[in-house]
Formats: C-alpha cells, sequence, structure tokens
C-alpha cells in the first residue's frame, strides 16, 4: 500500500466515524427530547440543528408556554427555546445546557440520568420567570 492510500484509508475511517457519532448524536437528541417532552408533559419540537467539525449535535428544544395551560389560546404565550449540545464520548452522551455550560454524562439506559437533566432545565426555565432557583448548587436566577 502506498503512502497515498494509507493517507485515503485513514480518512475513509475518520469521515466514516464522524458519520456515525453525527447518527448516534441524532438519534440520542430525539430520545432526549421526547423523553424531556414525557417529563415536562408537553410537545417539544427540535430546532436549528447543526453539527460541528467534531461531529457535536448543537440545537434547540421549542415549548410554547402560556398563561392557560387549559386554553392556551386565551392569554399570553412566548416560545421557551432550549439550547443544547450532544457529545458521544464512548458509550456515554454528555449533554450540556446553554448559556449555564452545565454537563450531563447520561448513559443510555439509566433513566436517573435523564431526570437530572430534565430537572436542571425545569428548573432553569422556571428560575428565568420566578428569579428563584430551587437547585442548591445555582445561584439564583435575575431576570434583569
Amino acid at each position: 500500500m502506498s503512502k497515498f492510500e494509507e493517507l485515503c484509508k485513514a480518512y475513509a475511517a475518520s469521515r466514516q466515524a464522524y458519520r456515525e457519532s453525527c447518527e448516534a448524536c441524532q438519534d440520542f437528541s430525539e430520545i432526549f427530547l421526547k423523553q424531556l417532552s414525557d417529563y415536562f408533559d408537553c410537545p417539544i419540537q427540535s430546532q436549528n440543528q447543526k453539527f460541528d467539525d467534531n461531529g457535536i449535535l448543537y440545537f434547540d428544544g421549542a415549548i410554547d408556554v402560556c398563561e392557560n395551560p387549559e386554553n392556551p389560546e386565551k392569554g399570553d404565550r412566548e416560545t421557551v427555546e432550549i439550547s443544547l449540545s450532544v457529545n458521544k464520548v464512548i458509550d456515554n452522551f454528555i449533554v450540556t445546557v446553554y448559556p449555564w455550560g452545565h454537563e450531563f454524562k447520561i448513559l443510555i439506559d439509566e433513566p436517573r440520568h435523564f431526570e437530572e437533566a430534565f430537572e436542571y432545565i425545569f428548573d432553569r426555565i422556571k428560575s428565568g420567570y420566578t428569579g428563584i432557583s430551587l437547585l442548591p448548587s445555582e445561584p439564583d436566577s435575575l431576570p434583569f
């Protein structure tokens, strides 16, 4: 095998690993948002998906909140976007919640890992409205 062929073989393996990482992150993001939707008991839409050069997926989860959940057409409403990234590291996924940069190491078969991330996201969204965080390690979020 020539040096050029070795380079091409290494490039092909690298591209294949990148595609596999992207596919795994894409699949995991769908699972994550589905479970988050179930946890919050409301629809959550995926938006603005893009991969960086390392195969890390950046995306937003969008939740429509309203004054009256029994009659969402009455009163004010807004869309809350949750900015996230997913990176596959060996058999784990690292989910990062922005702008706080808080990372969660999630094993796909470990529901507790998902719940920790979901509670953090819930607390961050709620504290944006109340100014009070219920997480002991987090400073209170101020809306101004």
